[in-house]
C-alpha cells in the first residue's frame, strides 16, 4: 500500500468520525409512543400517592355533612307489639296471705304501641354548632389544597422523570455514535499497522478504546431502563415494553429575565400548599372557639306524637290502628357547673393547637420562599452551566478538526489524537447532560412556584 493510499483512507476515516459526534437526527427506536403530557394523564389516573390523597376529599365532604347536621334534630320511628299469657294457683287473701285457689286464673292480653319522636333540637349552644361547621368547611378546603399541591409535586415528578429518561436514551444514542467513531479508528489503525506506519502498541490502544466505549455504551442502556423504570414508578404502570418518549425538552431562557420578588410573593399568594396551612389556622380558631363554647349554657328541646292500646285476647300481636293517643313535649336547659376539668382542657388543647398552626404556617412561608429562591439559583446555574458547556463543544470539536488535519499531514500522533476525540466525546456528554438538567430544574422551580415559568 502507497503513502498515498494510506493517507487517502485514514482521510476517509476521520472524515467519518465527526459525523459520528455531532449527529443529532438518529432513527427513532420501536417502542410505544409517549409524550409528557401522556405521562401526566396516565400518573393523574394510576399514581398511588395522588389517588390516596384524592380519597381524603369524601372523608372532608363527610366532615361538612355532618357539622351541617348538628343543626338538624334527631328523627326516630318506633312500633312494637306485645302478648302475654298467665295461670295463677294462688292469690292474696284479705291481709296479704297467700292463698291457694280451687282452680287456677288464666288470663291473656297484648298491646300495640306506635311513636314519633323528635329529640336533639338545639336552640342555644353558644355558637358551637356553627363554629363547627366552619371548622369542617376549612379542613374540606385544606384537603382540597393538599390535593392539589400534590397534583403539582406528582406533575413535576413525573416532568423531571420524563426528561431523565429522554436523556438516557438519546445519551445511548451519543454512545452508539462514539462506538462507529472508535471502531472506525481501530480499522484505520490497523490498516496502518499493515503498511508499517503504526506499531501494534497503536492497535492495542484502539481496541482500548473500542472496549472502553462498549461499555460505556452497555452503561447507557442500563440507565436507560432504570430511568424507564423510574418513569413508570412514577406514573403508577410499572408494567408495560419500552417506550418511545417523543417530547423535546423546553426551550431554554435566560433566568435572569424573570422577576425574582413577583415571582416569590406570586407563590407565597396562590400555592396550595399556603393555601393549605391557612386554612388549617381557621380551621383550628374555629375549633377553639367551639371549645370555648362549651362553657356556656344549653338549651334544648324534643316532642314526640304515639299511639298505644291494650287489648284483653292476641288481637294487639296484629293490631295496626291503635286507639289511644299521646303527644309530649320537652324542653332542657343544661348548664356546665364542673366537668372534671375535661372543658378546660379541651380548650386549653384547642389554643395550642392554633397556635401551632399559626407557626406552621409562618415556617411554611418560610420555607416555600427559600425553596424558590433557591430553585431560581439552581436554574440560573444550570442556564450558565449549559451555554459554557455548549461553547466547550464548540472548541472541542475546532480542536478534534484541527487535530484530524494535522494527522492528516503526519504532524499528529494516534495517542494526541484519541485525546482529542476523548475531550469532544465528554464535551458532548456534558452539553447532553446540561442540557436536561436546565429541564429538570424549570420542573423543580415551577413546582416550587406552583404555576408554569417562563419569561
Amino acid at each position: 500500500m502507497t503513502p498515498n493510499r494510506v493517507f487517502a483512507l485514514l482521510a476517509l476515516a476521520l472524515a467519518a468520525a465527526p459525523a459520528h459526534l455531532g449527529a443529532q437526527d438518529a432513527q427513532p427506536r420501536q417502542g410505544e409512543p409517549l409524550t409528557l403530557q401522556q405521562a401526566l394523564r396516565t400518573a393523574e389516573e394510576n399514581n398511588p400517592a395522588y389517588r390516596r390523597a384524592l380519597t381524603e376529599i369524601g372523608t372532608a365532604q363527610a366532615d361538612v355533612r355532618r357539622a351541617r347536621g348538628a343543626f338538624l334534630p334527631e328523627l326516630s320511628l318506633s312500633m312494637g307489639v306485645g302478648g302475654s299469657y298467665s295461670r295463677a294457683l294462688t292469690g292474696t287473701g284479705q291481709f296479704g296471705e297467700v292463698v291457694r285457689r280451687e282452680e287456677a286464673l288464666e288470663s291473656n292480653g297484648s298491646n300495640s304501641t306506635q311513636s314519633i319522636s323528635l329529640s336533639g333540637l338545639t336552640l342555644f349552644d353558644g355558637g358551637q354548632r356553627r363554629r363547627d361547621l366552619r371548622a369542617a368547611r376549612a379542613g374540606q378546603g385544606s384537603v382540597a389544597a393538599r390535593v392539589g399541591s400534590e397534583e403539582i409535586r406528582m406533575r413535576a415528578d413525573v416532568a423531571r422523570r420524563y426528561w431523565e429518561s429522554v436523556r438516557t436514551d438519546r445519551v445511548i444514542r451519543l454512545e452508539e455514535e462514539l462506538m462507529a467513531s472508535a471502531r472506525d479508528r481501530l480499522v484505520l489503525t490497523q490498516a496502518l499497522v499493515r503498511v508499517g506506519v503504526r506499531g501494534p502498541l497503536d492497535v492495542l490502544g484502539a481496541e482500548v478504546a473500542v472496549a472502553e466505549q462498549e461499555q460505556a455504551l452497555e452503561r447507557a442502556r442500563g440507565e436507560a431502563r432504570k430511568a424507564q423504570l423510574d418513569l413508570r414508578q412514577a406514573m403508577g404502570v410499572i408494567q408495560g415494553g419500552w417506550l418511545r418518549l417523543t417530547d423535546e425538552p423546553p426551550a431554554m431562557f435566560d433566568p435572569s429575565t424573570l422577576n425574582t420578588e413577583a415571582l416569590v410573593a406570586s407563590s407565597l399568594s396562590t400555592h396550595p400548599r399556603i393555601q393549605r396551612v391557612d386554612l388549617v389556622v381557621t380551621q383550628s380558631d374555629e375549633r377553639y372557639g367551639a371549645s370555648r363554647a362549651g362553657r356556656l349554657p344549653r338549651l334544648s328541646m324534643g316532642a314526640s306524637v304515639g299511639r298505644n292500646q291494650r287489648y284483653t285476647d292476641y288481637a294487639g300481636l296484629v293490631g295496626i290502628n291503635p286507639l289511644d293517643q299521646s303527644a309530649g313535649l320537652n324542653f332542657s336547659l343544661s348548664v356546665p357547673l364542673f366537668t372534671g376539668y375535661r372543658t378546660t382542657y379541651q380548650i386549653q388543647s384547642a389554643r395550642a393547637a392554633t397556635v401551632a398552626a399559626r407557626e406552621d404556617a409562618r415556617g411554611e412561608r418560610l420555607a416555600l420562599e427559600r425553596e424558590v429562591r433557591g430553585a431560581l439559583v439552581d436554574l440560573d446555574n444550570a442556564f450558565r452551566a449549559a451555554r459554557n458547556a455548549e461553547r466547550t463543544l464548540g472548541l472541542n470539536r475546532q480542536r478534534l478538526e484541527l487535530a484530524q488535519e494535522q494527522y492528516r499531514v503526519g504532524a499528529l500522533t494516534l495517542n494526541d489524537l484519541t485525546d482529542a476525540v476523548e475531550r469532544a466525546s465528554r464535551a458532548e456528554r456534558d452539553a447532553l447532560r446540561t442540557r436536561f438538567e436546565f429541564a429538570a430544574a424549570l420542573a423543580t422551580l415551577e413546582e416550587r412556584a406552583g404555576a408554569p415559568v417562563r419569561p
